[in-house]
This record gives structure tokens, sequence and C-alpha cells, in this order.
């Protein structure tokens, strides 16, 4: 704070100085306490913390989004062209691929009814 002070004004200064010493003076110790109330108001740095959390929040949301779509057409693409398979596999192919759960699950319950009989 002392930094930017003038010597102390002369004994045989004029008030003109004077006033004008006090007038700067008054300016200086205006700007010190604006910067310190800066420095300790609490709320407005608590509130520009949450504009830039949210300003964070808001890219990486939009960041996870655009992820996301991309995943989901590459799905998309991935499933319409597997089941473009399954439709142009030959007709023995596609009854085993039907028939396997059904034959664990046959199989499942005629253990189970066995068991019951043990």
């Amino acid at each position: 704070m002392t930094k930017n002070t003038p010597p102390p004004s002369a004994p045989h200064a004029s008030v003109e100085e004077i006033e004008a010493d006090i007038a700067a003076t008054r300016d200086r110790l205006a700007e010190s306490v604006d910067a310190l109330t800066h420095k300790v108001n609490v709320k407005a740095q608590a509130e520009r913390k949450v504009g830039r959390s949210k300003e964070r929040a808001k890219i990486s949301v939009g960041e996870a989004t655009d992820k996301a779509k991309v995943t989901v057409s590459d799905a998309t693409g991935k499933a319409q062209q597997l089941v473009g398979q399954a439709k142009s596999a030959s007709r023995p192919l596609q009854v085993a691929i039907v028939s396997l759960p059904v034959t664990v699950i046959v199989l499942l319950i005629v253990k189970a009814v066995r068991g019951r009989r043990s």
C-alpha cells in the first residue's frame, strides 16, 4: 500500500496542494478498501466458483451426450448388420439358433421333474 504514496507535503505547501494531496490519498484509500472488500467477499467468490463449475459441468454433459450418441449410432448399425446377417442365414441355421434355447429349457424341466420323483 505504501509503494505509490507521494512524499509528505512540504510545510510551506499551499492550501490547494494540501487539498489535492488529501483527495489523492482518499482515492488511493478507496481503491485499497475496494480491493480488500473484493478479497473478503466470500459470497461473490462462491458465486463465481459455482458459475465456473456449472460451465464445466455443461461442457462435460455435452461431451458425454455426444459420445453417447456416437455409441448408440454404432450399436444401431451393428444391430442392423446382425439382423441382416440373421435374415440372410440359411433356414437350418435359423432353426438351430431358435431351437437351442428351447432344448435347454426342456432339458432343465425334465431334470427338475426327475429330481422331484427321486
